[in-house]
């Protein structure tokens, strides 16, 4: 009887530790995307605010990116829609609050004339700054086809419950 309880107790303390591992090594891997959003905000929000004015690069050079990127920032506005959309598979997920739209759109505005697609990325999130989300299927599915997804294309919109325990599952 020793044995039974000695050996159940282990386990039950091996599950726990397991499980309170994934949980930290699932964290550690969203927080850096929210705090990089952030970071490059606030570099955005700078540059913006000394009036630096960025340019366009001039035939065949490279101008660098305020804060982010684009290809990151790409990604990081892809992983944003996997809170709105259904689809077979979704890798990484980044939570679409105000404040992280807001963020987003400080990113992108600071690199209007060096993110190719700038106006598709003012376009999504000024709409989803006023509560427009019927975009994210189709913002999902451009970025996926920029970066060419073979599998996990978005395929509707999730109903509020589906929202809500996904929002509950991945970021609660």
């Amino acid at each position: 009887m020793k044995t039974l309880f000695r050996t159940t107790f282990i386990i039950l303390v091996a599950v726990g530790v397991l499980g309170g591992a994934g949980n930290y090594a699932y964290n550690s891997f969203t927080a850096p995307d929210e705090e990089e959003i952030s970071q490059a905000a606030e570099q955005a929000s700078e540059q913006l605010a000394q009036g630096e004015d960025t340019q366009a690069p001039k035939s065949g050079a490279t101008s660098a990116a305020i804060g982010m990127e684009e290809g990151r920032f790409q990604t990081m506005l892809h992983q944003m829609t996997h809170q709105k959309i259904e689809a077979s598979k979704k890798v990484g997920a980044i939570e679409m609050t105000p404040e992280r739209i807001d963020e987003m759109l400080k990113i992108a505005h600071a690199n209007e004339n060096i993110y190719e697609h700038y106006e598709f990325y003012e376009k999504t999130l000024t709409a989803w700054e006023q509560g427009d989300f019927s975009n994210s299927v189709d913002v999902h599915n451009t970025i996926w086809d920029w970066h060419n997804g073979t599998v996990g294309r978005a395929i509707g919109l999730m109903t509020p419950e589906q929202e809500a325990e996904f929002v509950e599952r991945h970021f609660r």
